[in-house]
């Protein structure tokens, strides 16, 4: 009996120090979240994108609580959980009943879609010849009122050409770009000429007219947010904000890396190819956190109701999140169900594409993320219905 007392008390005392570090764990990713880490690169910034396995270990460690003896201890973890339930929300989406298909529109409702195309599969990345066909196939069947593409591309010298021109033919006659990079085709693509160049950035595709176009900077002379005011009538006008943050920038080499370490395990890993990635990471969140203060600033500036989308290249409990998002609200978190998934690579938790909208203009109906391969992200779809307002 004695020996089973101690080993009872061992174990007890053993899941009580996991329990410590699964709380304070949790913690560090709160404070990720709020940390403004612009210009001062902070390894702990990355506690955002592990908060999702913060909260499982947290959840496992209530459930364990359970079968002792000791089960006020649950609140060791049911406390910080409650507590961080603001950093918790959008990891999930709870939706499961009472989404209704984004395809139904009508007069009162509005459909965005938001799609890092990865410039339609110019370098063939996706090893699929038809992908750029498919693209377009699908913007077809979903047919958005409103289309949000990042990482878009047009040639230099016409800007209807290779997709502009059909996706207007698609029934979207508004159109607004923001150029963020300028480069010869031929570095993507071998079917190229000598001296080709296209522009790479964001576009807006637009049933309703779009007015005062703003290309607003935001980091040197790449990073910008593309802003346009919407007109769906006199009494609905809303700003329409379309931003991509600052990428990791991994290359082949590194994307091998994490896939050999994913399959292969700590037997794979290099200490020297990890520490160059935490830095790349490290820095790029730093980058997003002084990207996110000037899309903050810049939000207080707008006369109308916002809806803020693209790809920002973080997760949601990260820093760059919280600010941009602001008193907005997350479609997915909304209507959205699962881990939401929106970059088909490295880890099933990275939800990083989002639409933000006003819920005092719009009321969402529903969400929906295609389960495509046509690109590096899944595209993301809302509808909603609009509510009425003053007329301005």
């Amino acid at each position: 009996m004695k020996k089973t007392a101690v080993l009872s008390r061992i174990a007890r005392s053993t899941l009580l120090i996991l329990n410590i570090g699964a709380v304070v764990w949790l913690l560090l990713c709160k404070w990720a979240s709020l940390s403004d880490v612009a210009g001062r690169p902070s390894l702990l910034s990355l506690l955002s994108f592990s908060c999702f396995f913060a909260v499982i270990a947290n959840l496992l460690l209530i459930l364990a609580w359970l079968f002792t003896r000791k089960k006020i201890r649950i609140l060791l973890s049911l406390i910080p959980l409650i507590l961080c339930w603001t950093l918790i929300r959008p990891l999930f989406g709870l939706n499961y009943f009472g989404n209704k298909p984004v395809s139904v529109t009508n007069d009162l409702g509005l459909k965005i879609m938001t799609w890092n195309v990865h410039m339609f599969d110019l370098g063939e990345w996706t090893k699929d010849k038809a992908a750029k066909v498919k693209i377009l196939k699908l913007i077809k069947e979903e047919n958005p009122d409103i289309l949000c593409l990042q990482e878009f591309y047009w040639e230099d010298q016409d800007r209807s050409q290779p997709y502009t021109e059909i996706l207007q033919q698609l029934g979207y006659p508004f159109v607004a770009f923001s150029e963020e990079n300028k480069m010869h085709k031929g570095f993507i693509t071998s079917a190229a000429g000598k001296n080709e160049l296209i522009n790479i950035g964001h576009a807006i595709f637009s049933k309703y007219p779009l007015r005062n176009q703003q290309r607003y900077p935001l980091f040197r002379q790449t990073y910008n947010m593309l802003g346009v005011e919407v007109v769906i009538d006199s009494s609905n006008i809303f700003n329409l904000n379309v931003v991509h943050l600052t990428s990791v920038g991994f290359g082949r080499k590194e994307m091998e890396y994490i896939s050999e370490v994913k399959n292969n395990g700590i037997d794979a890993q290099d200490e020297s190819q990890s520490k160059s990635l935490l830095r790349k990471l490290r820095d790029a969140a730093a980058n997003r956190a002084l990207l996110a203060n000037r899309i903050d600033s810049l939000k207080r500036r707008m006369d109308y109701p916002q809806i803020i989308c693209g790809d920002f290249n973080d997760v949601p409990g990260s820093y760059a999140y919280t600010k941009v998002k602001g008193k907005l609200s997350d479609a997915f978190t909304a209507k959205g169900a699962g881990l939401g998934r929106t970059y088909r690579h490295i880890f099933p938790t990275l939800r990083i594409d989002y639409i933000f909208y006003d819920p005092a203009m719009l009321k969402i109906e529903g969400y929906e993320r295609p389960d495509v391969d046509l690109s590096d992200h899944y595209p993301v779809i809302a509808s909603f219905s609009l509510r009425k307002t003053k007329k301005v």
